[in-house]
């Protein structure tokens, strides 16, 4: 059985157990990634959080094409979290620079917003806020908000505009942008602290 193959069965088995973490039963799109690593430079030299990074289709993508970013990526879901690094170092990714944590956004955020660290200029998250209750999707908004340099960006993807107006409510920009080309199709939001 190929690598694809197994890992998206791996995601389809993690969609059926755990609902409510997981926003699809397939991994996203190349499009749909494209559009959410497509505001970082490629040359880009400093941290990158990602939020709700599944199996890793985002982060093997980011990694290969920011190879001198730091890659900070969060999946609350130990076993897709494994997959993650399976596949980073088969793609002869898995280096200090890309490290995948198996822990929730907000214990991730947390620690990352300590006196003298480095913040990130970039946030890029596929949690499916939708799934989750009101007060925790806002905290996890709030949390990368705070976790982000001035000037930062929060790249959010949903398959609805639900959440727009939280996020819109505390970043200074926003634009949203369609991506038909995904299974759902999905939206890009592009918040700017």
């Amino acid at each position: 059985m190929s690598n694809t193959l197994k890992t998206h069965l791996h995601f389809l088995w993690a969609a059926l157990l755990k609902q409510q973490q997981m926003g699809a039963i397939v991994p996203s799109t190349r499009f749909l990634v494209d559009q959410m690593i497509s505001p970082v430079p490629e040359d880009y030299g400093g941290q990158i959080i990602e939020l709700g990074a599944g199996s890793g289709a985002l982060t093997k993508r980011l990694a290969a094409r920011c190879p001198h970013a730091q890659i900070l990526a969060c999946e609350i879901n130990r076993s897709l979290a494994r997959v993650n690094r399976s596949n980073l170092a088969a793609a002869g990714l898995g280096s200090a620079r890309v490290q995948v944590v198996a822990d929730s956004a907000e214990n991730m955020l947390a620690g990352l917003c300590g006196k003298g660290k480095e913040r990130p200029k970039f946030v890029i998250s596929g949690i499916p806020l939708g799934n989750l209750d009101n007060e925790k999707s806002q905290a996890i908004i709030d949390a990368v908000r705070e976790t982000l340099r001035p000037g930062g960006m929060f790249i959010q993807f949903q398959y609805f505009l639900a959440d727009w107006r939280k996020i819109r409510a505390r970043f200074a920009r926003m634009r949203t942008v369609p991506v038909f080309l995904n299974l759902p199709p999905a939206f890009v939001y592009y918040a700017q602290k």
